[in-house]
């Protein structure tokens, strides 16, 4: 069995538990619990950790804007540690949300109807 073959069944034994999901408010708390705990390790540990080896291991420490390559590589690379986890997390919500929809038979504009207007 090849890889293509292998990523079809595990849609297919994914797509039951993504469609007839619902969120209660114990999930909810957990779910958002966990995202917090991801979100300090990733948004603010690692880029911490990644400033300490660039500083003490490599020698690249110092005020940046003064010209030197690795000073500049040093804060985008902290930059992207930052931001990459939070986009990352923002993206696979929309893709998740869009694929339950369609799991669901909802597709169009997704706004209530009714009411005032």
């Amino acid at each position: 069995m090849n890889l293509p073959d292998r990523l079809v069944a595990l849609r297919q034994r994914a797509e039951p538990i993504v469609r007839d999901f619902e969120w209660t408010w114990t999930t909810a708390v957990l779910a958002s619990l966990a995202l917090v705990f991801f979100s300090m390790i990733t948004m603010v540990v690692m880029p911490s950790a990644w400033m300490y080896i660039a500083e003490q291991q490599f020698g690249w420490g110092g005020p940046s804007g003064t010209g030197d390559w690795w000073l500049e590589l040093r804060d985008a690379v902290a930059m992207g540690l930052t931001t990459g986890p939070f986009v990352t997390v923002l993206v696979l919500a929309v893709l998740m949300q869009n694929w339950r929809r369609r799991l669901r038979g909802r597709t169009g504009d997704s706004r209530p109807t009714g009411g005032y207007r």
